[in-house]
């Protein structure tokens, strides 16, 4: 039933599109450099080696989670001309088409749609977000086309039965991993004590609580429920809600959220005089710091790359000023050469060949570190990631962990 509503539904996109004359792409001309974008109507123009490969990404252009679409959509982007100017894939040139998702899941489920159906796309890079990947999951069953992607919620890739939806992958540390890997470290630096604040109508905020309480379980340290503080989109009273957990003087709050909520949650834990850490999820990173714009320095954060590497800070330091979210910048580069390897590795003729080899991808060496793909979870099997805190504004790397 899925599977024919979700074709009756391309076949009324079709129509209308053909009666408008319109392409049906929801990303706005502006959102993708005008290199990477083909015409509306237009087909892609063939290179030496055959027809262009349209690669489709779709991200958040506009809308709350908008910094971190920009930058996955430039690194990926940057991956594409640095494959072009090499000769491209197998002499094809490689052209890729923005489709703004608009941080809205009936725009993704739309855009996705277009993007399989309209623009036949050979895949997709896929979002950071969560919720988005979550909305698109179902649809995606539907088709043969890979969604590369970064949600790092296990029910984005895994359905309900522990199978992977065929088409769904993440290319970085699950949120298993990670929420034990913070919890890990909070343990290491000698936190004992602990109040949580998440957004429990965030699927990426969500998918990360259990996995850091069951860690610090394994620790013999339990989080009092009442300094476990939920909230949703029409609570913006952080003071209020933070005041059980800053009472507490709990050692550290542990604060997986969004980069704009997080601002906001940690500007009220210090205007309320807490002295304590703040553990926080990727979104800490940088951008955070100059959107917070005071003292960072109690704040840890997880984080894809180490800037203690050379190569790794050359380059973060050449995109810092035209990206927020340089760790997302990365990921953007590095899938775009995973799907490089495996464009070259099985063809385009055979949607089953290229799903293979995606799931079949093994030690490859990117910027975001070593990884290979478990077939059975369609997440990454064993990838290490790295904590951070600041000194003031400036990023500090403290510790390799593995996954």
């Amino acid at each position: 039933m899925k599977k024919l509503l979700a074709l009756a539904l391309a076949a009324v996109m079709v129509f209308c599109l053909a009666a408008c004359g319109g392409s049906g792409s929801s990303a706005p001309a502006a959102s993708t450099p005008a290199a990477s974008t083909p015409a509306a109507s237009t087909p892609a123009a063939p290179a030496e080696g055959g027809e262009d490969i349209l690669i489709g990404c779709l991200q958040d252009i506009t809308g709350a989670t908008s910094a971190l679409g920009m930058s996955v959509e430039a690194g990926a982007q940057a991956a594409v001309d640095d494959i072009n100017a090499a000769g491209g894939i197998n002499g094809r040139k490689v052209v890729m088409k923005t489709y703004d998702t608009k941080g809205d899941v009936t725009e993704a489920v739309n855009a996705y749609i277009t993007a399989v159906t309209v623009d036949n796309v050979s895949l997709i890079v896929g979002p950071p977000v969560a919720n988005i990947a979550n909305a698109i999951k179902e649809t995606s069953e539907s088709y043969d086309v890979p969604v590369m992607g970064f949600a790092l919620d296990p029910t984005c890739q895994l359905k309900e039965d522990g199978t992977p939806y065929k088409n769904m992958f993440c290319f970085q540390p699950s949120a298993t991993t990670q929420g034990q890997i913070m919890a890990a470290f909070a343990v290491k630096n000698g936190l004992k004590t602990f109040g949580i604040i998440y957004n429990q109508e965030n699927a990426y905020s969500v998918s990360l609580l259990a996995p850091f309480t069951d860690e610090l379980a394994k620790n013999n340290i339990t989080v009092d429920d009442k300094l476990i503080v939920a909230y949703g989109a029409a609570d913006t009273d952080y003071k209020t809600l933070l005041q059980p957990i800053v009472a507490a003087k709990v050692d550290a709050i542990y604060c997986p959220n969004y980069t704009q909520q997080l601002v906001a949650i940690v500007t009220a834990a210090t205007e309320l005089g807490y002295e304590g850490k703040i553990v926080c999820g990727l979104d800490a990173a940088p951008s955070f710091n100059t959107t917070y714009g005071g003292d960072c320095s109690n704040v840890y954060y997880i984080n894809n790359i180490n800037t203690d590497d050379p190569t790794t800070a050359e380059m973060a330091a050449a995109v810092e000023d035209k990206v927020s979210a340089v760790n997302k910048y990365f990921l953007g580069y590095d899938v775009i050469m995973i799907a490089k390897e495996c464009i070259e590795k099985a063809g385009l003729e055979d949607p089953a060949a290229l799903l293979s080899a995606i799931e079949g991808v093994k030690d490859f060496k990117g910027l975001t570190g070593s990884l290979t793909i478990d077939p059975k979870t369609h997440m990454p099997d064993g990838m290490g990631m790295f904590m951070y805190t600041y000194d003031n504004q400036t990023p500090v790397m403290l510790e390799e962990y593995a996954g």
